[in-house]
Protein backbone atom coordinates (compact mmCIF):
# COMPACT_ATOMS: atom_id res chain seq x y z
CA UNK A 1 0.00 0.00 0.00
CA UNK A 2 2.98 2.32 0.58
CA UNK A 3 4.03 1.94 -3.06
CA UNK A 4 0.48 2.66 -4.19
CA UNK A 5 0.40 5.80 -2.02
CA UNK A 6 3.69 7.00 -3.50
CA UNK A 7 2.43 6.29 -7.01
CA UNK A 8 -0.83 8.15 -6.39
CA UNK A 9 1.02 11.10 -4.84
CA UNK A 10 3.26 11.34 -7.90
CA UNK A 11 0.35 11.24 -10.32
CA UNK A 12 -2.16 13.31 -8.36
CA UNK A 13 -0.85 16.61 -7.07
CA UNK A 14 -2.17 20.13 -6.51
CA UNK A 15 -3.06 21.58 -9.89
CA UNK A 16 -4.15 18.26 -11.42
CA UNK A 17 -7.32 18.84 -13.42
CA UNK A 18 -10.56 17.09 -12.53
CA UNK A 19 -10.46 15.36 -15.91
CA UNK A 20 -6.94 14.00 -15.33
CA UNK A 21 -7.75 13.01 -11.75
CA UNK A 22 -10.63 10.91 -13.02
CA UNK A 23 -8.58 9.34 -15.78
CA UNK A 24 -5.69 8.46 -13.46
CA UNK A 25 -7.84 7.05 -10.66
CA UNK A 26 -9.87 4.89 -13.05
CA UNK A 27 -6.61 3.53 -14.45
CA UNK A 28 -5.31 2.69 -10.96
CA UNK A 29 -8.58 0.97 -10.05
CA UNK A 30 -8.47 -1.10 -13.23
CA UNK A 31 -4.87 -2.13 -12.54
CA UNK A 32 -5.86 -3.39 -9.09
CA UNK A 33 -9.08 -5.12 -10.23
CA UNK A 34 -11.42 -2.89 -8.25
CA UNK A 35 -15.05 -3.61 -9.23
CA UNK A 36 -16.70 -0.86 -11.29
CA UNK A 37 -13.60 1.36 -11.47
CA UNK A 38 -15.40 4.20 -13.27
CA UNK A 39 -18.24 4.32 -10.75
CA UNK A 40 -15.77 4.32 -7.87
CA UNK A 41 -13.85 7.27 -9.28
CA UNK A 42 -16.98 9.31 -10.05
CA UNK A 43 -18.49 8.87 -6.59
CA UNK A 44 -15.26 9.51 -4.67
CA UNK A 45 -14.27 12.63 -6.60
CA UNK A 46 -17.80 14.03 -6.40
CA UNK A 47 -17.55 13.59 -2.64
CA UNK A 48 -14.17 15.36 -2.48
CA UNK A 49 -15.38 18.25 -4.65
CA UNK A 50 -18.49 18.58 -2.49
CA UNK A 51 -20.75 18.32 -5.52
CA UNK A 52 -24.44 17.79 -4.84
CA UNK A 53 -25.09 14.13 -4.19
CA UNK A 54 -27.76 13.64 -6.83
CA UNK A 55 -26.03 15.47 -9.71
CA UNK A 56 -22.28 15.37 -9.00
CA UNK A 57 -21.87 11.74 -10.04
CA UNK A 58 -23.64 12.37 -13.35
CA UNK A 59 -21.59 15.50 -14.04
CA UNK A 60 -18.31 13.67 -13.55
CA UNK A 61 -19.47 10.79 -15.71
CA UNK A 62 -19.98 13.31 -18.54
CA UNK A 63 -16.61 14.93 -17.79
CA UNK A 64 -14.89 11.56 -18.23
CA UNK A 65 -16.30 11.32 -21.76
CA UNK A 66 -14.71 14.58 -22.91
CA UNK A 67 -11.91 14.05 -25.46
CA UNK A 68 -8.31 15.19 -25.09
CA UNK A 69 -7.27 17.88 -25.51
CA UNK A 70 -10.16 19.31 -23.53
CA UNK A 71 -12.44 21.59 -25.53
CA UNK A 72 -12.12 25.26 -24.63
CA UNK A 73 -15.88 25.80 -24.66
CA UNK A 74 -17.05 28.07 -21.86
CA UNK A 75 -19.74 25.84 -20.39
CA UNK A 76 -20.20 24.34 -16.91
CA UNK A 77 -19.00 20.87 -17.95
CA UNK A 78 -15.78 22.13 -19.54
CA UNK A 79 -15.08 24.39 -16.57
CA UNK A 80 -15.53 21.47 -14.19
CA UNK A 81 -13.23 19.27 -16.30
CA UNK A 82 -10.47 21.90 -16.24
CA UNK A 83 -10.89 22.78 -12.57
CA UNK A 84 -7.64 22.22 -10.63
CA UNK A 85 -7.54 20.21 -7.43
CA UNK A 86 -6.28 22.04 -4.37
CA UNK A 87 -3.67 20.54 -2.06
CA UNK A 88 -6.36 19.68 0.47
CA UNK A 89 -8.55 18.07 -2.19
CA UNK A 90 -5.63 15.99 -3.49
CA UNK A 91 -4.77 14.72 -0.02
CA UNK A 92 -8.41 13.88 0.66
CA UNK A 93 -8.91 12.15 -2.69
CA UNK A 94 -5.77 10.04 -2.31
CA UNK A 95 -6.88 8.93 1.16
CA UNK A 96 -10.25 7.81 -0.26
CA UNK A 97 -8.62 6.05 -3.20
CA UNK A 98 -6.43 4.08 -0.79
CA UNK A 99 -9.50 2.91 1.12
CA UNK A 100 -11.20 1.81 -2.08
CA UNK A 101 -8.02 0.02 -3.18
CA UNK A 102 -8.44 -2.10 -0.05
CA UNK A 103 -11.90 -3.02 -1.41
CA UNK A 104 -13.80 -1.01 1.20
CA UNK A 105 -17.34 -0.46 -0.15
CA UNK A 106 -18.02 2.95 -1.65
CA UNK A 107 -21.09 3.30 0.56
CA UNK A 108 -18.94 3.21 3.70
CA UNK A 109 -16.34 5.59 2.30
CA UNK A 110 -18.79 8.33 1.35
CA UNK A 111 -21.22 7.50 4.16
CA UNK A 112 -24.37 7.58 2.07
CA UNK A 113 -26.04 6.06 -0.97
CA UNK A 114 -29.10 6.38 -3.16
CA UNK A 115 -31.77 3.72 -2.85
CA UNK A 116 -34.97 3.58 -4.87
CA UNK A 117 -36.23 7.19 -4.68
CA UNK A 118 -34.24 8.02 -1.56
CA UNK A 119 -31.36 10.44 -2.13
CA UNK A 120 -28.56 10.32 0.44
CA UNK A 121 -29.51 7.38 2.65
CA UNK A 122 -26.85 7.25 5.37
CA UNK A 123 -24.79 4.06 5.49
CA UNK A 124 -22.37 2.95 8.19
CA UNK A 125 -20.20 -0.08 8.74
CA UNK A 126 -21.11 -2.88 9.34
CA UNK A 127 -24.73 -2.48 8.16
CA UNK A 128 -25.46 -4.02 4.76
CA UNK A 129 -24.92 -1.65 1.86
CA UNK A 130 -28.08 -0.96 -0.19
CA UNK A 131 -28.16 -3.06 -3.35
CA UNK A 132 -30.03 -2.69 -6.67
CA UNK A 133 -31.72 -6.09 -6.23
CA UNK A 134 -33.37 -4.94 -3.02
CA UNK A 135 -34.93 -2.02 -4.87
CA UNK A 136 -36.82 -4.70 -6.80
CA UNK A 137 -38.10 -6.09 -3.51
CA UNK A 138 -39.44 -2.62 -2.69
CA UNK A 139 -41.21 -2.51 -6.07
CA UNK A 140 -42.90 -5.84 -5.40
CA UNK A 141 -44.21 -4.56 -2.06
CA UNK A 142 -45.33 -1.25 -3.60
CA UNK A 143 -47.37 -3.24 -6.11
CA UNK A 144 -49.11 -5.06 -3.24
CA UNK A 145 -49.75 -1.75 -1.48
CA UNK A 146 -51.31 -0.37 -4.66
CA UNK A 147 -53.78 -3.26 -4.66
CA UNK A 148 -54.66 -2.63 -1.01
CA UNK A 149 -55.15 1.09 -1.65
CA UNK A 150 -57.60 0.26 -4.44
CA UNK A 151 -59.48 -2.10 -2.12
CA UNK A 152 -59.58 0.50 0.65
CA UNK A 153 -60.95 3.09 -1.76
CA UNK A 154 -63.68 0.70 -2.92
CA UNK A 155 -64.90 -0.05 0.59
CA UNK A 156 -64.20 3.46 1.93
CA UNK A 157 -61.83 2.13 4.60
CA UNK A 158 -59.46 4.77 5.95
CA UNK A 159 -57.17 2.55 8.03
CA UNK A 160 -53.48 2.79 7.23
CA UNK A 161 -51.83 -0.12 5.45
CA UNK A 162 -49.50 -1.62 8.03
CA UNK A 163 -46.06 -2.82 7.00
CA UNK A 164 -43.60 -4.87 9.08
CA UNK A 165 -39.97 -4.72 7.92
CA UNK A 166 -37.96 -7.51 9.55
CA UNK A 167 -34.20 -6.91 9.76
CA UNK A 168 -34.26 -3.29 8.68
CA UNK A 169 -30.52 -2.46 8.73
CA UNK A 170 -30.17 1.10 7.41
CA UNK A 171 -33.95 1.29 7.07
CA UNK A 172 -33.75 1.41 3.27
CA UNK A 173 -36.71 -0.87 2.50
CA UNK A 174 -39.24 0.46 4.98
CA UNK A 175 -38.28 4.11 4.47
CA UNK A 176 -38.52 3.76 0.68
CA UNK A 177 -42.03 2.35 1.11
CA UNK A 178 -43.03 5.12 3.52
CA UNK A 179 -41.53 7.74 1.19
CA UNK A 180 -43.66 6.48 -1.71
CA UNK A 181 -46.94 6.26 0.24
CA UNK A 182 -46.65 8.59 3.27
CA UNK A 183 -50.42 9.11 3.48
CA UNK A 184 -51.34 5.45 3.16
CA UNK A 185 -48.88 3.34 5.17
CA UNK A 186 -47.52 2.86 8.64
CA UNK A 187 -44.18 1.05 8.88
CA UNK A 188 -42.75 -0.76 11.89
CA UNK A 189 -39.19 -2.07 11.47
CA UNK A 190 -37.24 -4.59 13.55
CA UNK A 191 -33.54 -5.25 13.95
CA UNK A 192 -31.35 -6.99 16.52
CA UNK A 193 -28.59 -4.38 16.17
CA UNK A 194 -28.89 -1.21 18.30
CA UNK A 195 -26.71 0.60 15.76
CA UNK A 196 -29.06 -0.40 12.94
CA UNK A 197 -32.14 0.75 14.84
CA UNK A 198 -30.51 4.10 15.61
CA UNK A 199 -29.42 4.59 12.00
CA UNK A 200 -32.80 3.55 10.56
CA UNK A 201 -34.64 6.06 12.74
CA UNK A 202 -32.08 8.74 11.85
CA UNK A 203 -32.55 8.05 8.14
CA UNK A 204 -36.32 8.14 8.57
CA UNK A 205 -36.17 11.56 10.21
CA UNK A 206 -33.85 12.92 7.51
CA UNK A 207 -35.67 11.47 4.51
CA UNK A 208 -39.33 11.43 5.51
CA UNK A 209 -39.74 14.81 7.20
CA UNK A 210 -40.19 16.48 3.82
CA UNK A 211 -43.10 14.15 3.01
CA UNK A 212 -45.14 15.34 5.98
CA UNK A 213 -46.67 18.64 7.01
CA UNK A 214 -45.76 17.92 10.62
CA UNK A 215 -42.08 16.97 10.87
CA UNK A 216 -42.74 15.50 14.31
CA UNK A 217 -45.11 12.95 12.75
CA UNK A 218 -42.29 10.86 11.27
CA UNK A 219 -42.51 8.46 14.23
CA UNK A 220 -46.12 7.69 13.32
CA UNK A 221 -45.16 6.93 9.73
CA UNK A 222 -41.98 4.94 10.40
CA UNK A 223 -40.41 3.52 13.54
CA UNK A 224 -37.58 1.05 14.04
CA UNK A 225 -37.33 -0.92 17.28
CA UNK A 226 -34.81 -3.33 18.79
CA UNK A 227 -36.25 -6.84 18.51
CA UNK A 228 -35.68 -10.13 16.71
CA UNK A 229 -38.13 -11.90 14.41
CA UNK A 230 -38.35 -14.76 16.89
CA UNK A 231 -39.16 -12.50 19.84
CA UNK A 232 -41.46 -9.92 18.29
CA UNK A 233 -45.11 -10.40 19.06
CA UNK A 234 -48.06 -8.19 18.30
CA UNK A 235 -50.40 -10.21 20.50
CA UNK A 236 -51.05 -8.68 23.90
CA UNK A 237 -48.45 -6.00 23.18
CA UNK A 238 -49.95 -2.69 24.30
CA UNK A 239 -47.55 -0.67 22.17
CA UNK A 240 -47.59 -2.70 18.95
CA UNK A 241 -50.90 -4.56 19.14
CA UNK A 242 -51.78 -4.45 15.47
CA UNK A 243 -52.18 -6.81 12.59
CA UNK A 244 -49.99 -6.19 9.57
CA UNK A 245 -51.04 -6.21 5.96
CA UNK A 246 -47.59 -6.91 4.51
CA UNK A 247 -44.40 -8.33 5.97
CA UNK A 248 -41.20 -7.60 4.05
CA UNK A 249 -37.68 -8.76 4.77
CA UNK A 250 -34.19 -8.98 3.37
CA UNK A 251 -32.95 -11.39 6.06
CA UNK A 252 -29.54 -13.05 6.44
CA UNK A 253 -29.86 -15.82 3.85
CA UNK A 254 -26.43 -16.90 2.64
CA UNK A 255 -25.66 -20.56 3.53
CA UNK A 256 -22.57 -20.94 5.72
CA UNK A 257 -20.67 -22.88 3.05
CA UNK A 258 -21.15 -20.02 0.56
CA UNK A 259 -19.77 -17.29 2.82
CA UNK A 260 -16.23 -18.09 1.67
CA UNK A 261 -17.23 -17.29 -1.92
CA UNK A 262 -18.23 -13.70 -1.18
CA UNK A 263 -16.09 -10.92 -2.59
CA UNK A 264 -13.64 -9.05 -0.35
CA UNK A 265 -15.71 -5.86 -0.34
CA UNK A 266 -18.59 -7.84 1.17
CA UNK A 267 -17.09 -10.42 3.51
CA UNK A 268 -14.30 -8.11 4.67
CA UNK A 269 -16.54 -5.26 5.76
CA UNK A 270 -20.25 -6.05 6.06
CA UNK A 271 -21.75 -7.74 9.12
CA UNK A 272 -21.55 -11.53 8.96
CA UNK A 273 -24.66 -11.66 11.17
CA UNK A 274 -26.56 -9.72 8.50
CA UNK A 275 -25.31 -12.02 5.74
CA UNK A 276 -25.13 -15.60 7.01
CA UNK A 277 -28.39 -17.49 7.44
CA UNK A 278 -26.96 -20.67 8.95
CA UNK A 279 -26.13 -24.02 7.37
CA UNK A 280 -28.85 -23.85 4.72
CA UNK A 281 -29.38 -20.09 4.88
CA UNK A 282 -32.91 -20.51 6.24
CA UNK A 283 -32.46 -19.90 9.99
CA UNK A 284 -34.04 -16.43 10.13
CA UNK A 285 -36.37 -17.17 7.23
CA UNK A 286 -37.88 -20.04 9.28
CA UNK A 287 -38.36 -17.68 12.24
CA UNK A 288 -40.19 -15.21 10.00
CA UNK A 289 -42.41 -17.85 8.40
CA UNK A 290 -43.34 -19.31 11.78
CA UNK A 291 -44.53 -15.89 12.97
CA UNK A 292 -46.49 -14.92 9.86
CA UNK A 293 -49.84 -16.33 11.04
CA UNK A 294 -49.63 -14.09 14.11
CA UNK A 295 -48.30 -10.99 12.36
CA UNK A 296 -50.74 -11.15 9.46
CA UNK A 297 -53.76 -12.24 11.49
CA UNK A 298 -56.91 -10.15 11.83
CA UNK A 299 -58.78 -10.84 15.09
CA UNK A 300 -62.02 -9.33 13.81
CA UNK A 301 -61.71 -10.55 10.22
CA UNK A 302 -63.95 -7.58 9.38
CA UNK A 303 -62.56 -7.24 5.88
CA UNK A 304 -62.11 -10.63 4.16
CA UNK A 305 -61.35 -8.98 0.80
CA UNK A 306 -58.46 -7.04 2.25
CA UNK A 307 -57.35 -10.00 4.34
CA UNK A 308 -56.84 -12.27 1.33
CA UNK A 309 -54.25 -9.83 -0.01
CA UNK A 310 -52.09 -9.96 3.12
CA UNK A 311 -48.72 -11.45 2.33
CA UNK A 312 -44.99 -11.62 2.95
CA UNK A 313 -42.27 -10.80 0.43
CA UNK A 314 -38.69 -11.83 1.15
CA UNK A 315 -35.35 -11.60 -0.60
CA UNK A 316 -33.65 -15.00 -0.42
CA UNK A 317 -30.72 -17.04 -1.71
CA UNK A 318 -31.24 -18.33 -5.23
CA UNK A 319 -31.32 -21.89 -3.86
CA UNK A 320 -34.30 -21.12 -1.60
CA UNK A 321 -37.33 -20.59 -3.88
CA UNK A 322 -37.38 -24.23 -5.01
CA UNK A 323 -36.98 -25.44 -1.42
CA UNK A 324 -39.69 -23.17 -0.03
CA UNK A 325 -42.03 -23.89 -2.94
CA UNK A 326 -41.88 -27.60 -2.16
CA UNK A 327 -41.99 -27.19 1.62
CA UNK A 328 -44.99 -24.85 1.67
CA UNK A 329 -46.82 -26.05 -1.42
CA UNK A 330 -50.62 -25.69 -1.17
CA UNK A 331 -52.00 -28.70 0.67
CA UNK A 332 -48.63 -29.89 1.96
CA UNK A 333 -48.27 -31.04 5.55
CA UNK A 334 -45.86 -28.19 6.35
CA UNK A 335 -48.19 -25.57 4.89
CA UNK A 336 -51.18 -26.96 6.75
CA UNK A 337 -49.33 -27.23 10.06
CA UNK A 338 -47.68 -23.82 9.88
CA UNK A 339 -50.60 -22.03 8.26
CA UNK A 340 -48.40 -20.53 5.55
CA UNK A 341 -48.59 -21.21 1.84
CA UNK A 342 -46.11 -20.51 -0.96
CA UNK A 343 -47.48 -18.19 -3.66
CA UNK A 344 -44.80 -17.44 -6.22
CA UNK A 345 -41.27 -16.21 -6.80
CA UNK A 346 -39.54 -13.61 -8.98
CA UNK A 347 -36.10 -13.27 -10.50
CA UNK A 348 -33.82 -10.29 -9.89
CA UNK A 349 -32.24 -8.04 -12.53
CA UNK A 350 -29.45 -10.60 -12.95
CA UNK A 351 -31.86 -13.42 -13.76
CA UNK A 352 -31.45 -15.19 -10.40
CA UNK A 353 -34.33 -16.59 -8.36
CA UNK A 354 -34.35 -13.98 -5.61
CA UNK A 355 -37.78 -13.07 -4.21
CA UNK A 356 -40.54 -15.21 -2.73
CA UNK A 357 -44.11 -14.43 -1.77
CA UNK A 358 -46.01 -16.30 0.93
CA UNK A 359 -49.47 -15.92 2.42
CA UNK A 360 -51.33 -17.19 5.48
CA UNK A 361 -54.10 -19.76 5.14
CA UNK A 362 -55.33 -19.76 8.74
Amino acid sequence: MTNIHESLSQKLHPGTSVHNALRLSIQVFEEHFIPEPDESAFHLLAYVLNLSWDTGYRQLREVSKLPLPLPSMNNPLSRLAQQSLTSEQCTHYISLLKRRLQFEPLQYIVGQWDFHQLIGLKVRKPMLCPRPETEELVELVLEEIGKLIDISDEIAEKRKIRILDVGCGTGAIGIAIAHKYPMHVQVLALDVSPEAVELANENAHNLLSGCLRDRDAVGKLYQAILCSARDFTNTGNATYEMNFDIVVSNPPYIPTKDMQDLTTDVVGFESHHALCGGDDGLDIIRDIINRLPEWLSSPSRSNPIREQHRCCWMEVDDSHPAVLAQMFAPGSEEATTCGVEYCNDCKDIYGRDRFVKLKCIK
